[in-house]
């Protein structure tokens, strides 16, 4: 297996050189005018001022367009269907470093009969904790957090609920976390952010039937999850008070999923232990983002894979609408 250590080393030595982007801005003149960003479509923030709520519900579309095998080359995929989902973020400010976070998804789910309808998926609580904020024009701040899955979705016995495919991962995993962001140019019209997440190893659960695991219906066992990366870069350039373009780079890696069958005496089933190969995918996003009011944001864009292995070729059309309370 290929060694993320590199890229990822990179990313973080970019966070704390977010930290550090004041000092070279200590005489700089302020912006000359007010300054609306959204957020770009991956990337997220660092903690919100005490008292402030944002919603922004996100619609996303995701098309499976192929699939790169285990040597990266990409592979043509028939008869994907498209996905639909409703992903809403709500973030608020309960300190002035503490900023709580809880995200609801929505699956307009595929059933066994072709038809559609709508399941919960997965659901992500988490906190985040503001470490560094600088004093100068372009406000460098990092931060660390924690999120928590909860497995609200739906990933095995899904003949019994009549879906087609998984809408959860079935698992309580953990996620830590560090964010940097600074503005930089003369006008600080320009938004520089970057993530770092580290899924830690060993999130257990049970596996009962047809699974988005790739089991039949008779199995019986219980999976496993291997640790994972993800890293993400962003920039969001301000033409105008109302128009801003954004991009996002975002790097994925992923140790493999490890689901063991249980002996059953006697069972007709003849289906093995199951083991899903590690992955990665670099995918890019951008996207434009719509400002009618300092409290009301516009985006739209797609999330667009350029390489990878065992993953999926993703084309992800979504639009998102923030709500600042």
């Amino acid at each position: 297996m290929q060694t993320a250590r590199p890229p990822l080393l990179r990313l973080l030595v970019l966070l704390l050189c977010l930290a550090w982007l004041p000092a070279a801005a200590e005489d700089a003149a302020p912006p000359a005018r007010e300054m609306r960003f959204t957020g770009p479509l991956v990337a997220s923030g660092t903690p919100l001022p005490q008292g402030m709520l944002i919603v922004e519900p996100y619609l996303v579309q995701t098309q499976v367009s192929g699939r790169y095998d285990d040597a990266g080359k990409r592979r043509a995929v028939r008869g994907a269907a498209d996905d639909w989902r409703v992903v809403t973020p709500v973030i608020y400010g309960l300190t002035p470093r503490l900023t709580l976070t809880a995200t609801l998804r929505g699956i307009n789910a595929i059933t066994t009969d072709s038809g559609r309808r709508w399941a919960t998926g997965d659901t992500t609580l988490g906190a985040q904790y503001l470490l560094y904020r600088g004093t100068s024009p372009a406000r460098a701040t990092v931060g660390a957090g924690v999120r928590q899955n909860m497995p609200s979705g739906r990933h095995d016995q899904l003949d019994r609920y009549g879906l087609a495919d998984a809408t959860g991962s079935g698992a309580a995993f953990t996620m830590l976390a560090l964010y940097g962001q600074a503005f930089v140019l003369p006008e600080r019209n320009l938004r520089l952010r970057a993530n770092l997440f580290y899924r830690l190893p060993g999130a257990g659960f049970s596996v009962r039937g047809r699974s988005g695991y790739g089991s039949l219906p008779d199995f019986r066992g219980r999976a496993h999850l291997g640790g994972a990366w993800q890293g993400v870069l962003s920039a969001e350039y301000s033409f105008s008070p109302r128009w801003v373009l954004a991009g996002d780079v975002m790097y994925e890696r992923e140790q493999g999923t490890r689901v063991h069958r249980f002996a059953q005496p006697g069972a007709a089933g003849t289906q093995n232990d199951l083991q899903r190969a590690g992955s990665w995918r670099l995918s890019l996003a951008p996207a434009l983002e719509y400002h009618p009011s300092p409290k009301l944001g516009i985006l739209g864009g797609a999330l667009v894979s350029l390489d990878g292995r065992n993953s999926a070729a993703l084309f992800s059309p979504q639009m998102a609408v923030m709500m600042v309370f």
